[in-house]
């Protein structure tokens, strides 16, 4: 296929000094509320601990801006937002008295609230419940259950779709940065395969036990000795860990107030937030499924590890992808959608070198660019708009 002036810019031999990409964002379900009137030399850990108070298992994240002496609290409901702004405005922190506001809807935005790349999610007035989605997901899924029983019935297809699983975050954050990745080994075939014989294969990556999905990325170059021996791939992030472009994560224990999480400190692009480990990727709250809850076997964990050979080098030959998103996208929203390419389990049951089945490829890789989306509203996707009726999307 001719995809002249599809590959990214990144991927040269060289990691480069200025940070590229989008900064990372904190998890978040739309339910955010402002707090202003910060002391200098706020840390963010001691924001953590005073929002997350009666709401150890509400709050979602924090995102400090320093040099606006304000953050942003993420709850994980509109009702534990609400109640937070009740219990949190004028409340004394650090001998001030803190200033809290609901973040408006996006047609009226607070001042204060970024704008553009790194906006938060839509307002709670366009959000897509967890019920919508998952009966949204299940109605998708049936329907690719009910093709993959066609034998040789198979329409032609421009895409295809692939889970890739990572040892860590940092190997993902490293390959936003560069536009190289590298696979195992044994998934090569599969994936140089794909890249002849269709326009787009489609790359839905996550890190082992994050509960949620890093993004998505498109092949630039297929994997062969011609296009590794211009690239340069470390397999490991901790490979370099002194270099100040890298995002740090930091690991914070639970305490009396707060839940287990991690420290996001992305400084390179100014940018630190603190985000709270998932719930066991269950549902949101009020989200009735109506699915019968079972013993789930070994093979059906939510995170399907990476495998690692002991002692041996588990990754192949390094090629360029060209990064679409890196939206965080939490598994709880995909329930319901399954995979009828394998065994018909949800989609977050995958293990490295998954094929996704096109129409459940299709809609997962949508959900990045709808979070909070209306449902029933398509939304358009990098590589797809003209073909759906929209304008093509840009990377970031």
């Amino acid at each position: 296929p001719n995809r002249e002036g599809s590959g990214s810019s990144a991927g040269s031999a060289t990691v480069p000094s200025a940070h590229r990409g989008p900064p990372r964002k904190p998890k978040q379900s739309g339910h955010a509320l402002w707090v202003g009137n910060l002391p200098p030399g706020t840390q963010v850990t001691d924001l953590k601990d005073h929002f997350s108070r009666d709401a150890m298992r509400d709050i979602e994240s924090v995102f400090l801006i320093s040099k606006s002496n304000c953050a942003f609290v993420n709850y994980r409901t509109e009702a534990a937002c609400a109640s937070a702004m009740t219990r949190f405005h004028d409340s004394r922190f650090q001998g001030v008295r803190l200033v809290c506001r609901l973040r408006r809807t996006a047609t009226a935005p607070a001042p204060g609230v970024p704008t553009g790349p790194a906006a938060l999610a839509p307002s709670i007035t366009q959000a897509q419940t967890a019920t919508e989605a998952i009966l949204q997901n299940r109605e998708i899924s049936s329907k690719a259950e009910e093709s993959a029983r066609q034998v040789g019935g198979a329409a032609k297809v421009n895409d295809k779709y692939f889970i890739v699983k990572s040892l860590t975050v940092e190997d993902l954050e490293l390959s936003a940065r560069t536009g190289v990745w590298a696979t195992q080994a044994h998934n090569e075939e599969a994936l140089n395969r794909a890249f002849e014989s269709v326009e787009n294969v489609y790359l839905v990556c996550s890190a082992n036990k994050s509960g949620e999905y890093f993004g998505y990325a498109r092949m630039a170059s297929p994997i062969n000795e011609d296009a590794a021996a211009t690239l340069d791939w470390a397999p490991r992030a901790e490979a370099i860990p002194d270099d100040p472009d890298l995002p740090r994560s930091i690991p914070t224990p639970a305490t009396e107030f707060a839940p287990k999480g991690r420290i996001i400190d992305d400084s390179a692009r100014g940018t630190i937030f603190w985000e709270a480990e998932p719930l066991d990727q269950e549902l949101l709250p009020g989200a009735d499924t109506g699915e019968t809850k079972g013993e789930v076997s070994p093979d059906e964990a939510d995170d399907v590890p990476a495998e690692t050979p002991s002692g041996a080098q588990a990754f192949g030959k390094p090629f360029k992808i060209e990064w679409l998103s890196t939206n965080r996208l939490p598994f709880y929203r995909t329930r319901g959608l399954r995979n009828p390419w394998n065994a018909n389990r949800e989609v977050k049951i995958a293990r490295d070198g998954t094929e996704l089945e096109t129409g459940v490829g299709r809609r997962l890789v949508q959900m990045f660019h709808r979070p909070m989306g209306s449902p029933g509203v398509p939304q358009p996707m990098p590589g797809m708009g003209m073909q759906m009726g929209y304008a093509p999307m840009r990377p970031y």
